[in-house]
């Protein structure tokens, strides 16, 4: 082994591997006692034992976490572990992605408050966890105001209304026409009851004044096949979750809920532009920490992540899944999850809807 910087000795020495004895060149003979060859031992053990904290220095500090509360394979994993990829630099340590699903999330929120608030875990937060869940649980195990503390934001997505290619109905215009005339038949699917999806149909339901019936699937990727294959009238997801369907003509997205047109679908208007700006609104995910982390360590996450949801290796992956990269101060993260809750609060208290 040889340390850094240090002049190799092997192409001046032998050893004799029957002997475990160690000679230089012939043409220096030299004999060495066996107390010589002890201090020897000695030196080369102190080099070594005086070496180590350097070498654990190289190492860097030991590895933080990301908690995901949801599924390996998932969105949301897909976004963690493309973060974590980009945060080892400014963070000068190792990141780890770990899964903790169960609860819509809450399984992990519990395992972020009880970690040390030394920066060493974070957890990726959707907003709804802090804009949505405090009105659809009686109880939760968490305080939104008190235990989540957002240090920046990371990306955020746009959610669609969405019909079957074989559909009648071209435009969002044509979709209410149709509701009105057919309410027996307006029904709605989506991912998961008391998520964001389930709630942007309902306030759909509201601004056409006719009820839709909700239909829930296990997550998108079931709901999309019965939406294709007409099963449902239509469906509520993310951009990301759609596009491709959409582009390959297996169904019509109708409107997106950004402020402008996605750059997956160009063709496509935003629900703004068709004079309805009560359905404007995108979802958010950011980092959080534990209460009580020291702002020092809250700034460098923040100033981390805002470095590291720049980078294009981030942007250009988040980008095929419908999503902006962002990145933010703590304080305009934590406006940004208030501004959700604003916009959900009414929403959801409106709709009657508990999930327990």
């Amino acid at each position: 082994m040889r340390l850094a910087g240090e002049p190799s000795i092997c192409s001046h020495a032998r050893v004799d591997a029957r002997t475990s004895d160690v000679s230089l060149p012939l043409e220096h003979p030299v004999k060495k006692s066996p107390a010589a060859w002890l201090n020897t031992l000695a030196l080369i053990v102190a080099a070594f034992v005086g070496a180590s904290p350097a070498i654990g220095q190289q190492a860097g500090r030991p590895p933080a976490r990301i908690l995901v509360g949801f599924s390996p394979g998932g969105t949301l994993d897909v976004v963690t572990r493309a973060l974590a990829d980009q945060l080892h630099g400014p963070l000068d340590r190792t990141v780890v992605v770990e899964n903790k699903p169960g609860a819509g999330g809450k399984i992990a929120i519990d395992a972020m408050r009880s970690a040390p608030a030394d920066g060493s875990v974070a957890m990726l937060c959707p907003d709804f966890l802090a804009s949505i869940y405090p009105f659809v649980f009686n109880k939760l195990n968490y305080d939104p105001q008190r235990d989540i503390l957002p240090v920046s934001t990371v990306v955020e997505f746009p959610m669609a209304l969405a019909v079957p290619s074989s559909s009648p109905v071209k435009t969002f215009g044509e979709y209410a026409q149709w509701v009105r005339a057919h309410p027996e038949k307006a029904n709605f699917g989506h991912a998961a009851s008391g998520g964001p999806t389930h709630f942007l149909g309902l306030q759909i339901a509201r601004i056409i004044g006719t009820p839709l019936q909700d239909i829930p699937f296990q997550g998108a990727a079931p709901m999309i096949v019965n939406l294709t294959g007409a099963n449902v009238a239509a469906g509520t997801s993310t951009v990301g979750d759609f596009a491709q369907h959409h582009n390959a003509g297996k169904l019509r997205v109708l409107a997106v809920t950004s402020a402008r047109r996605s750059p997956l679908l160009p063709d496509v208007p935003t629900f703004g532009e068709l004079g309805r700006k009560e359905l404007t609104a995108v979802g958010v995910l950011a980092i959080c920490m534990a209460p009580g982390t020291p702002a020092a360590v809250v700034s460098e996450w923040s100033a981390a992540v805002r470095k590291a949801a720049a980078t294009e290796q981030f942007a250009s992956k988040v980008r095929m899944l419908g999503f902006m990269n962002t990145g933010s101060s703590p304080a305009e993260a934590r406006a940004r999850f208030g501004e959700m809750r604003v916009f959900w609060e009414p929403v959801v208290k409106a709709s009657g809807f508990k999930a327990d």
